[in-house]
C-alpha cells in the first residue's frame, strides 16, 4: 500500500497557541485516517510555508499526498492555497490531492451551538436556547464567497434561538460596534457572543476582546458573554478527515487521483471505516439490538463517537420502523427534514441512485413571516408547510423538538401520516419530552432516542444507515 501523507494548510500566525493547536490537530487526524505522515503549514506570516510542507511529505516517503486548506471560508486565502499547492504539485510531478475547506459542512453549525451551550453551562445561564439572542462573530473578507459562508452558518443557527445576529471584526460590514447594536437593540435577556475563529490568535486575544468590550460599553449593556473559539475539537478532526476521503475517494484503479469520480469508497477508506465498526462493536459489546437495527445504532455511534447511543434502550425503533422506512424508499418517497443541516448530510449518491426527494422549508421567507403571523416558531411553521410532502414520507428531525412535537400533532389531526420519523432533537428543553411523546405513538412508526443526546449528525446518519441497508437488502434480493 502506497504511504500516504495529510498536509494542513493554515493561514499563519505568530501567537505559539496556534502551532500547538496545528499540531494536537494532525496528530488527531494522522491517528484517526492512519496517515503515514502528517504535518501542518502556513499559507504566509511564517514558516514552514506550503513548499516546505509539501517537502517533508515527500522527505517522509509519501507517494500521495492530500493537502486540507484549514480554512472556514472559500475566500481568497483559500484560492491562494489551491493554486500553490496544485503548482508545486505538478512542478515535482506528485500524486497530489486537495481537499475542500471548512465551510458549509453542517458540523460547523453544531459546532457553534456546542460552545454556546458550554458557555451557558460555564456562566449558569438557565435559560432555554430560544431564550437567548445570539452574536456570530466573523473575521471577514472582500470576497462575497466568504461572506455567504459564513452568513450561512450564522442562518443554520437562527432557528434554536431567539434572534441571530452576525458581525465582522474587520473587512466586512456590520462591523463589531454595529453587531452589538443591532442585537442590543431587540432587548435581549442575554447575549451569546461568539467568536467563530479556528484559533486563539491574535484576534482572539486582542483584537475581538477590544472592540466588544468598547462596544459593550458604549451600549451599556451588561448581559453579554463571550464563548470560546472553535480550536480543537474531534469534530473538527472529523470533518478534516471526512474531506480527505472525498477526494481521496475519487482515487482510480491505477493509484492516481481524479479518475474514476463515481467510484463510492477507495480500498483505504473503507478500510478505514470497516476498522472503525470494528472498534465501536468490540467497545459497544453485548447489545439489545437486532441485526437491522444495530447497523443504525453503530453509523450513529460512528458519527457522534458517542457509545451513550448503544445503551440497553437508549435508542428506540418501532416495531414496524424500518419495514415502512423500506417500503417508502421504494416507493421514491420525499425525506423531509428540520434543518439544512440534517438535509446536506443525508448521502447525495444514495438520494439520486434511488430517486427520493427531499425538502427542507425552514429557510424559507414565506414560512417565516407565516410563523410570526401566526406566534409559532419557523421549525413548527416548516413542518405544517411540508405536510404534503411528508405524507407517506420520511420525516427527519435532529435539532428542532418543536417540530417533532408539530409534527405528532400533525398526525393525531390527521393532517399527515409519514411513513417514518426519526425524531432525535437534542438540547435541554424539550427535546427529551418531545421524544417521550413520539416513543409513546402507536400507530406512526418511529425511530428516536432517550435523553438530551442527539443533533444533526446523528439524525443524517440514521437515515444514511437505512438507505445503505435498503440497497444491500434490495442487491439481495435481486440476486
Amino acid at each position: 500500500m502506497k504511504k500516504r501523507a495529510l498536509l494542513i494548510v493554515d493561514r499563519g500566525s505568530r501567537e505559539p497557541e496556534v502551532r500547538q493547536e496545528m499540531q494536537e490537530i494532525c496528530t488527531l487526524a494522522k491517528g484517526k485516517a492512519g496517515y503515514d505522515f502528517a504535518d501542518y503549514c502556513f499559507l504566509e506570516v511564517l514558516p514552514p510555508f506550503i513548499d516546505e510542507g509539501i517537502r517533508k511529505c515527500v522527505d517522509a516517503g509519501a507517494e500521495a499526498i492530500t493537502v486540507m486548506p484549514y480554512f472556514l471560508y472559500p475566500g481568497m486565502k483559500l484560492k491562494d492555497t489551491v493554486k500553490q499547492s496544485a503548482r508545486i504539485g505538478r512542478d515535482m510531478n506528485l500524486n497530489l490531492v486537495i481537499t475542500r475547506p471548512l465551510s458549509y459542512h453542517p458540523m460547523m453549525p453544531e459546532l457553534v451551538s456546542e460552545r454556546l451551550a458550554e458557555l451557558k453551562k460555564e456562566k449558569d445561564i438557565r435559560l432555554s436556547d430560544d431564550q437567548c439572542d445570539v452574536l456570530l462573530i466573523g473575521h471577514g473578507s472582500s470576497d462575497r464567497n466568504a461572506h455567504d459562508a459564513f452568513v450561512h452558518t450564522a442562518e443554520a443557527i437562527r432557528p434554536r434561538y431567539r434572534n441571530v445576529h452576525h458581525c465582522f471584526l474587520e473587512l466586512d460590514s456590520p462591523n463589531i460596534e454595529e453587531g452589538v447594536m443591532q442585537a442590543v437593540a431587540m432587548q435581549p435577556k442575554v447575549l451569546l457572543m461568539m467568536p467563530y475563529f479556528l484559533h486563539r490568535g491574535a484576534h482572539i486575544k486582542r483584537d475581538v476582546v477590544n472592540d466588544v468590550a468598547a462596544a459593550l460599553e458604549k451600549a451599556q449593556f451588561k448581559g453579554a458573554y463571550m464563548a470560546r473559539h472553535l480550536g480543537v475539537d474531534d469534530k473538527l478532526v472529523n470533518l478534516v478527515v471526512e474531506r480527505a476521503k472525498e477526494v481521496e475517494n475519487r482515487q482510480g484503479p491505477d493509484g492516481s487521483f481524479g479518475t474514476a469520480a463515481s467510484r463510492s469508497m477507495t480500498e483505504r477508506a473503507f478500510d478505514i471505516e470497516k476498522r472503525s465498526f470494528e472498534i465501536i462493536d468490540s467497545e459497544a459489546g453485548p447489545h439489545g439490538y437486532n441485526s437491522m437495527q444495530w447497523p443504525i445504532v453503530r453509523r450513529v455511534i460512528h458519527a457522534t463517537a458517542d457509545f451513550d447511543f448503544a445503551g440497553s434502550g437508549k435508542m428506540l425503533f418501532h416495531e414496524r420502523a424500518i419495514e415502512s422506512a423500506f417500503s417508502a424508499i421504494k416507493n421514491r418517497c420525499t425525506i423531509v427534514t428540520d434543518v439544512d443541516m440534517v438535509l446536506a448530510a443525508i448521502n447525495k449518491k444514495s438520494l439520486s441512485d434511488l430517486g427520493l426527494k427531499t425538502a427542507c422549508y425552514i429557510s424559507d421567507k414565506g414560512v417565516a413571516e407565516e410563523a410570526k403571523k401566526l406566534g409559532k416558531t419557523r421549525s413548527e411553521m416548516a413542518m405544517r408547510h411540508a405536510a404534503k410532502e411528508m405524507d407517506g414520507g420520511i420525516v427527519v428531525i435532529g435539532n428542532a423538538p418543536t417540530a417533532l412535537l408539530e409534527v405528532i400533532s400533525m398526525a393525531k389531526e390527521g393532517v399527515t401520516k409519514p411513513a417514518l420519523v426519526v425524531g432525535i432533537p437534542v438540547g435541554f428543553v424539550s427535546a427529551p419530552e418531545s421524544k417521550e411523546a413520539l416513543a409513546r405513538t402507536d400507530d406512526m412508526p418511529f425511530i428516536t432516542n432517550v435523553g438530551r443526546k442527539g443533533g444533526s449528525p446523528a439524525a443524517s446518519s440514521i437515515i444514511n444507515a437505512l438507505l445503505l441497508l435498503y440497497q444491500n437488502n434490495d442487491s439481495q434480493r435481486r440476486e
